[in-house]
């Protein structure tokens, strides 16, 4: 940020830089000040914080001590936890000298409050108390000193990763994933300009993209055993119906939650997603078999055609449910039947796509249902599974 020709920059502290501005002539109201910047959390723009200073008749030195005098006191109150912002004094505010669980315990407290403001879902609070709870057991358990928040560098993200990592049997993209969750925690100090890096930034992501555990095919005895069971509970009405959207169309769950009785068109039988719901900015239209359309009629007549599909009790609500909302009733279901944890719902998707291709679907077809940018991307779903085939011969009479 550009400062004043007046402005002299006279002292730093962690990440605040304090200056003394010196008008050219003082006189009238014109007075000298100490300021510096400080970051409002709701505006999210830096504020100029000033102190003034008497004029001494102009005489530079004792305006210049006058002016450390002044940055002492505001760095005693800073230490002490003082917004500068509100002109309030915060209890167990975080600052520059806290430590990681100080500033750990203050995220999770203004987490809540983000939840309580509808600023964030109950799912990324979960995960952020998860994040946190399994930090504190590192450190209690591997007896590791609780560092400054200011001394925590990538050596000690990686540490606690690959440790939890081995001792909780994580997959890669869970690692991945609290990587992702710890990075925000640190963003968020940044922001509060408690630290100018954050420690997450150079620590290498697992890579998962030859891995397809995430999306095993189903066999067809476990099809067909799921889809009895959908179509025999009513309890889980909902769920079977979204499946049936997940599994013939490859329409993805976070997209099915947003879906609106206004978005099917049911006397030409079309679903229509628009481009403000769906995962890639584009709308796409889908062509309802007559089981499908069935269903959602069944579920939608009646209703105020603004209302979400899907919601609680397997029927329609004014408000969108939140975006793991079928993962869980999908683990309900798996709970309640005993199945399998490797039947993952997202594995429906990739599993119409394998029993497609076999039946002779062409793969361009099948990356345009997806909606896939390439056909890498199709094949990588299901590779793991191609390659469980058994191999034949040519049909060529050639030789």
């Amino acid at each position: 940020m550009r400062q004043p020709k007046q402005s002299q920059l006279i002292h730093t502290w962690g990440d605040y830089d304090f200056y003394l501005n010196t008008p050219k002539e003082l006189t009238g109201s014109n007075k000298p000040f100490v300021y510096f910047y400080q970051l409002n959390p709701k505006t999210n723009k830096s504020e100029r914080i000033r102190r003034y200073i008497p004029k001494f008749d102009g005489n530079k030195k004792k305006i210049a001590h006058s002016a450390k005098e002044i940055i002492d006191e505001l760095l005693a109150l800073l230490k002490s936890g003082w917004n500068p912002i509100t002109n309030l004094q915060m209890e167990k505010e975080i600052n520059y000298s806290s430590n990681l669980i100080e500033c750990l315990d203050f995220w999770i407290k203004k987490r809540e409050e983000a939840h309580a403001n509808k600023a964030i879902g109950f799912s990324a609070l979960k995960n952020n108390k998860i994040l946190v709870m399994h930090y504190k057991s590192y450190l209690e358990t591997s007896k590791k000193p609780v560092l400054k928040i200011q001394n925590i560098t990538k050596v000690h993200i990686k540490e606690f990763l690959d440790q939890k990592a081995f001792e909780r049997n994580w997959g890669k993209v869970t690692y991945n994933t609290y990587l992702v969750d710890l990075g925000t925690f640190f963003n968020y100090l940044i922001d509060m300009r408690i630290i100018k890096e954050n420690p997450c930034s150079n620590v290498t992501k697992k890579n998962t993209r030859w891995d397809s555990s995430r999306f095993k095919v189903f066999e067809k005895d476990e099809l067909l055993e799921i889809s009895k069971i959908l179509n025999s509970d009513k309890h889980f009405l909902g769920l079977n119906v979204a499946t049936k959207l997940l599994f013939k169309y490859n329409i993805r769950p976070i997209e099915i939650t947003r879906l609106q009785i206004k978005d099917i068109n049911f006397e030409k039988d079309l679903l229509i997603i628009p481009n403000n719901k769906t995962k890639n900015g584009n709308e796409a239209t889908f062509q309802l078999d007559k089981g499908t359309k069935t269903l959602l009629s069944e579920m939608t007549t009646g209703l105020n055609r603004d209302y979400f599909v899907f919601g609680g009790w397997n029927k329609p609500t004014p408000t969108q449910v939140c975006s793991e909302f079928f993962g869980q009733n999908w683990r309900a279901l798996r709970k309640k039947y005993n199945l399998s944890p490797h039947l993952k719902l997202y594995a429906l998707k990739h599993t119409s796509n394998y029993y497609d291709i076999e039946n002779g679907a062409s793969y361009e077809e099948i990356r345009q249902r997806n909606r896939h940018s390439n056909l890498q991307v199709t094949t990588l779903y299901i590779r793991e599974r191609l390659f469980k085939n058994i191999i034949k011969s040519s049909t060529s009479e050639l030789f």
